[in-house]
């Protein structure tokens, strides 16, 4: 058997984040998420071996199995999802798996799920199962959900899965509805104004979703509100990234992120504001956190012609920039 590679794109999420959840959409219609894919990826490999080895490069760990049929997660518990994808096919022969995330630890930009998507593409066809592109989200997110224990939305594997700059319609009929926004012109537009920045790991979640979503079907009105508010938001985005509006955009952001933090103050930290703050001063027009927030990545829209001084600027503060471009790609295997 030759080496299957497998990767997938990370992505920043516009708006919408959150209301990817069942059922929570069903009750903020027309609810819709919306991010981009970018080359930020997972990446895993698979060759034969006698001895089961599963390494993660990113994380610096490994585990190794004279059966495969004695995987266990139990004494490995960083590798958990990792194991717990791995046993659901029950492979019984021996294999070398090697993953590594390029996403720092706590980006927010759905590392964890794009690493499923990723394995279970990989997985997928060593084995010979076949797999939809729906079935494929559905199957990785469900052995997500295991591993955390508690419900997961939908968005990062979508983008993990079709990759580009689209918003995803969840419907009253089950059927998801994807639409491509803006042209590739655009999208390198975009890209000259995108800013990534990596504030640092995460001390603690700023998002926990699983109390919104305990306080949104007990009926909290606050909450409640809080949704048809994000809904709001990503029509609004879904419509500049339409009209390609950049400022519109940048608009739709700010409006976000004032939304979210203003409801969950924990998203954001001093160090958050202070960058948001001293990058406005140069150059940045926008900013949202990705994902939970609470640190991780910050996505900032900066002029062009200032790019350089807002460079300086954050890497004074000892943050880091990512090199993040639109990836039209969404997950691909190479045998």
């Amino acid at each position: 058997m030759n080496i299957i590679r497998a990767e997938a794109p990370t992505r920043i999420d516009l708006a919408g984040g959150t209301l990817d959840i069942h059922p929570i959409f069903l009750f903020h219609q027309p609810a819709l998420t919306i991010n981009i894919a970018i080359n930020i990826r997972a990446k895993v490999a698979i060759e034969p071996s006698e001895k089961t080895q599963i390494i993660s490069q990113d994380q610096g760990v490994s585990a190794f199995w004279d059966d495969p049929r004695r995987i266990s997660w139990e004494e490995h518990p960083r590798l958990e999802l990792i194991l717990r994808i791995i046993k659901s096919f029950n492979p019984t022969k021996g294999f070398k798996l090697t993953v590594n995330s390029e996403a720092p630890v706590g980006s927010g930009l759905g590392g964890s799920s794009v690493i499923a998507i990723a394995l279970t593409a990989a997985l997928a066809r060593w084995l010979d199962v076949s797999f939809s592109q729906e079935e494929l989200v559905d199957y990785a997110k469900s052995i997500e959900t295991q591993t955390i224990k508690v419900p997961t939305g939908y968005q990062d594997y979508w983008g993990a899965v079709y990759g580009g700059v689209h918003s995803y319609e969840m419907g009253l009929n089950g059927k998801l509805k994807r639409t491509s926004l803006g042209s590739d012109a655009f999208h390198r537009e975009l890209e000259r104004h995108i800013m990534l920045v990596y504030v640092g790991k995460p001390h603690f979640s700023g998002t926990n979703n699983w109390a919104l979503f305990k306080q949104h079907i007990d009926g909290e009105k606050a909450t409640v509100e809080f949704f048809e508010r994000l809904k709001e938001n990503a029509l609004l985005m879904k419509e500049a990234l339409q009209k390609e509006s950049l400022e519109n955009v940048a608009d739709a952001l700010n409006k976000d992120w004032n939304t979210r933090k203003t409801m969950l103050p924990t998203m954001t930290t001093p160090e958050i504001e202070k960058l948001v703050t001293e990058t406005f001063k140069t150059g940045a027009f926008a900013a949202r956190v990705c994902g939970a927030g609470g640190g991780g990545c910050t996505l900032l829209l900066v002029e062009p012609k200032k790019r350089e001084e807002t460079t300086a600027l954050i890497q004074k503060m000892g943050m880091q920039i990512l090199p993040a471009k639109i990836s039209e790609r969404g997950v691909s295997i190479e045998i």
